[in-house]
């Protein structure tokens, strides 16, 4: 695994007001998080949609827009995914204003050159056997919506790896694909290990998190995610995307960013 880039969830190198707040906008230093990542080597920096919308995200205004894009030219970061937990808190299939809700992000989108499109189905938009069918509607006209910017549609979900095949099999949509989350998908000895190599070219984007059994998301390398075999596998199957650290602040977030990236090469390197 050559050419590797790295990026980290906006927010990540601040800290936010509660101590055990993963996704946070840093609502007035959002700016210095770019030119960090520039000096520590990471490519991008994945934006992220609250699960309540903030008008004060730049992604939702044009100046917004503006300014990101200004801020990626100026320290040399690429535009690369976006993840949105909105649908999180607001039910993917009884969302009324899906059509007005995604030509808009597409062109905010595809304005700061963003490739991949995360949406995260958990809570109020799980998928599960009841609503299957109109997952299946719903995801295609997205995916129909987004691909008019070349942008590809990622799928967070729980969903088993046989779940996952039989969503993919019924959709039949080539724009569609799955983000693996290492910590969200956490499984004991190496199930994680098959699950990626049966899921295949359908991984686009990996977020790395370390989690521990009982779902903390602890500090990356502290926990009970098999790293190396994850790493293994995503070799075996000649992975070719992006990385976006999703990880715990630690008590330094700037500090525990340089070294889950440090870590991330270690293991690279044992594994050539």
């Amino acid at each position: 695994m050559k050419n590797i880039k790295f990026g980290f969830i906006q927010g990540r190198l601040t800290k936010p007001p509660k101590r055990n707040m993963l996704q946070y906008f840093p609502k007035k230093n959002w700016q210095n998080e770019f030119k960090i990542a520039h000096k520590n080597g990471f490519s991008f920096i994945e934006y992220f949609g609250e699960r309540n919308k903030n008008i004060n995200n730049p992604i939702w205004s044009t100046k917004g827009q503006k300014i990101i894009k200004s801020l990626q030219n100026k320290y040399k970061l690429k535009g690369y995914s976006f993840c949105d937990d909105f649908f999180i808190n607001n039910n993917l299939l009884n969302y009324k204003k899906i059509d007005m809700y995604f030509n808009k992000i597409k062109n905010n989108l595809s304005s700061i050159g963003i490739e991949i499109y995360v949406l995260a189905l958990f809570e109020k938009s799980e998928i599960k056997d009841k609503n299957k069918i109109k997952f299946e509607k719903i995801l295609k006209k997205i995916s129909n919506i987004l691909q008019t910017k070349k942008i590809k549609l990622a799928l967070e979900t729980n969903l088993n790896y046989l779940g996952v095949q039989k969503l993919f099999s019924k959709m039949n949509d080539r724009n569609i694909f799955i983000v693996y989350d290492t910590g969200n998908r956490l499984k004991s000895g190496s199930v994680q290990y098959d699950e990626i190599i049966k899921l295949k070219k359908k991984i686009v984007h990996v977020h790395l998190k370390d989690k521990n059994y009982k779902g903390d998301n602890v500090v990356f390398g502290t926990g009970n995610v098999n790293l190396k075999l994850i790493f293994k596998a995503l070799k075996k199957i000649r992975y070719k995307g992006s990385f976006t650290f999703e990880t715990n602040r630690g008590s330094n977030p700037l500090m525990t960013m340089i070294n889950n990236k440090k870590l991330v090469l270690k293991i690279l390197q044992q594994n050539e």
